[in-house]
């Protein structure tokens, strides 16, 4: 009999599902060190929440151990190098809090336009406060809607029914791909200026850090409220704290926090706001939906093989993988490349390869993963790609071309946004295991891949290049590397930097008369 350990709270469905499936459960939910040293050697399963955290040692201990479940998405309290390291699957439950998520967000809607937690707390300290908090009617009211995944959609739902209009805003998410159709796909700076609510359901990234800072909020309305759900580090605290003392707007609701608990935040004595202990998945049926659905990925994977919300496995047989990596981690780099290339969704991805036919899949979904790690709001990887690819409307392709290169196992990626943008990067690993660039479009270069690059494109005349290193020097980039390949008047030049350039280094690139393109690829 199977043994699965079990260290979180669970709800009775999920433990059912297992016993019903002949597995055997142990609980250990007091954190006993002694008890957990004893059958960690014996468990095939483990299941946790957000309680436990399953590091290197533990799963060293573990030496029959084979799945780790997680009851939520987050999986950062697991060391997914270790595990996978020694072959253990970790799976989450994505879409398990879709719903409360979505409903807290309504709550703190409602809690902040009718005054509810002011009104709460007045009256029991015996005051009678009804002009002081005269609310906000939602109906009618734009609801701007950042980010548009899951959870956002379920949102824009529930504020439909509310007969508020909805907007939204999602750099990879295009108006027909959405499943509530009644969602206004704007820029973010419309949402910005035009909500009276605004509602954050954004993965936090390099891109999404302070998203809302002190300019965004002064572009928003003074009736304007923010509700934050989503993760904590979107809004910039002390800005928030600062307009709202102001009243620069109105009202904010926040969930989610850039440290948690949040001691010594800015926002805890600001005025007009509504703050909650990370409540978004805090529901019996959250907890019923993660806890049925871990035990169930659980008992399909090890009664049956069969695999679902996989963060690590990319595909089932281990062999191949390892026989790829470099070219796995070499077409996830490339796709990563295309990433700043395309500022609107992706409407088609191919991969080309010279090597052995029956690599080409899971080459195809790590270039894919690669370009969508910062556009996709959850957990992207080998197993899913195919099925978001589906859901974004992505049409994923592969083509073995053994013409693509003299050199073997090369691999271009090719990829069309929905705005008409079209690049094709190509490259290899080279003997000593430097990922190398070698072609972008119909331009020849070579360029190792290990710095922060610049891709520019511009008229094939003099001066250029003497133009460029001036105005890097005068920002005190120190150029490592410069690659310039001409074709019949224009010119592409990859400069690779000895630091990452900030934002305004691309804004001047892009004043000087001869460039046509500039990109910071990373």
């Amino acid at each position: 009999m199977k043994k699965i350990l079990i260290t979180d709270a669970l709800a009775p469905k999920g433990k059912l599902v297992l016993k019903d499936a002949g597995l055997e459960v142990i609980e250990i939910l007091d954190g006993d060190a002694e008890k957990l040293n004893l059958v960690l050697p014996e468990i095939d399963g483990w299941i946790i929440r957000s309680g436990t955290t399953i590091n290197a040692d533990k799963i060293q201990q573990a030496k029959l151990l084979k799945a780790i479940g997680r009851a939520g998405v987050g999986v950062d309290n697991i060391d997914i190098d270790s595990a996978t390291a020694h072959g253990i699957v970790v799976m989450n439950t994505p879409g398990g809090n879709t719903i409360s998520a979505a409903e807290h967000t309504i709550a703190l809607m409602m809690a902040l336009a009718r005054n509810i937690p002011a009104g709460d707390s007045t009256l029991k300290a015996g005051k009678w406060e009804r002009k002081a908090l005269v609310g906000t009617e939602l109906n009618g009211k734009t609801l701007g809607v950042l980010g548009l995944g899951r959870i956002g959609q379920e949102v824009a739902r529930r504020a439909l029914g509310l007969q508020m209009k909805v907007i939204g805003y999602d750099p990879y998410v295009a108006q027909d791909q959405l499943l509530v159709k009644d969602i206004t796909v704007t820029t973010l700076d419309d949402v910005i200026e035009r909500s009276d609510i605004i509602s954050l359901h954004l993965p936090r990234n390099k891109d999404t850090l302070n998203l809302i800072s002190s300019p965004e909020l002064a572009k928003m309305r003074s009736s304007a409220m923010l509700i934050n759900c989503a993760r904590g580090g979107l809004v910039n605290e002390s800005d928030l704290a600062e307009a709202l003392n102001n009243d620069i707007i109105a009202g904010a609701a926040i969930d989610v926090y850039s440290e948690e608990p949040p001691y010594n935040n800015p926002l805890l004595s600001a005025k007009n706001i509504v703050l909650t202990p990370h409540l978004g998945a805090s529901t019996r049926e959250a907890g019923e939906n993660v806890a049925e659905q871990v035990a169930i990925q659980m008992r399909d994977y090890l009664l049956h093989d069969r695999l679902n919300n996989t963060i690590n496995l990319p595909i089932k047989d281990m062999s191949i993988l390892k026989s790829i990596a470099d070219s796995l981690a070499l077409a996830r780099v490339i796709g990563g490349l295309q990433h700043p290339l395309h500022a609107s969704p992706v409407k088609s991805l191919r991969l080309s390869y010279n090597g052995p036919a029956e690599h080409i899949q899971p080459l195809l979904y790590s270039a894919y993963e690669g370009i969508m790690e910062d556009r996709y709001d959850g957990v992207i990887n080998l197993i899913n790609a195919q099925a978001i690819a589906q859901t974004k409307g992505t049409i994923l392709s592969s083509l073995h071309d053994p013409d693509l290169s003299h050199v073997q196992n090369v691999v271009a990626v090719r990829v069309e946004s929905i705005a008409g943008a079209v690049w094709e990067l190509m490259g290899y690993t080279d003997v000593q295991g430097g990922q190398r660039l070698t072609k972008v479009n119909k331009f020849h270069v070579d360029v190792l891949l290990d710095g922060p690059l610049i891709l520019i494109l511009n008229a094939d005349i003099p001066g250029v290049v003497g133009e460029l290193g001036t105005l890097l020097g005068n920002f005190g980039i120190n150029i490592a590397e410069y690659s310039l390949s001409r074709q019949t008047g224009d010119a592409l030049s990859l400069i690779k930097c000895d630091s990452t350039p900030e934002p305004a280094v691309l804004g001047k690139l892009k004043s000087i008369s001869s460039i046509r393109e500039c990109y910071f690829l990373g």
